[in-house]
């Protein structure tokens, strides 16, 4: 169930960005900061959709986990920098939740009961 929501907060986070360099009046219309906030979502994103949707092996999968935690993360600090505080806080949850989302403890699994 975890999965599916962080794909989402993924998404609403990379698109946040995108409009933070598009749109006028973010005060950060265009510049190099906000580019690298729109390249640190997408990573994040990537990330996710790969450690929720493929089968990775061990090392590849933990590689893969710290690249996008850090991508996340490094997303939030910058979004904060650039006043940008919805798209912080979508990161930094999206930056907590990856190891849970790779760790795979959150999958949709039939519950057996006695």
């Amino acid at each position: 169930m975890l999965n599916p929501l962080v794909t989402l907060a993924a998404v609403a986070g990379l698109t946040l960005a995108l409009l933070a360099v598009v749109m006028e009046g973010t005060g950060v219309t265009g510049t190099l900061g906000a580019w690298l906030a729109v390249l640190g979502a997408a990573a994040a994103l990537v990330g996710v959709v790969l450690l929720a949707g493929v089968r990775l092996g061990r090392g590849m999968q933990r590689l893969v986990a710290v690249t996008a935690v850090l991508a996340s993360g490094l997303t939030a600090v910058a979004a904060w920098f650039l006043m940008q505080n919805i798209l912080a806080a979508l990161m930094a949850f999206v930056c907590l939740a990856i190891p849970f989302v790779a760790s795979g403890r959150f999958y949709s699994r039939k519950v057996h009961t006695v």
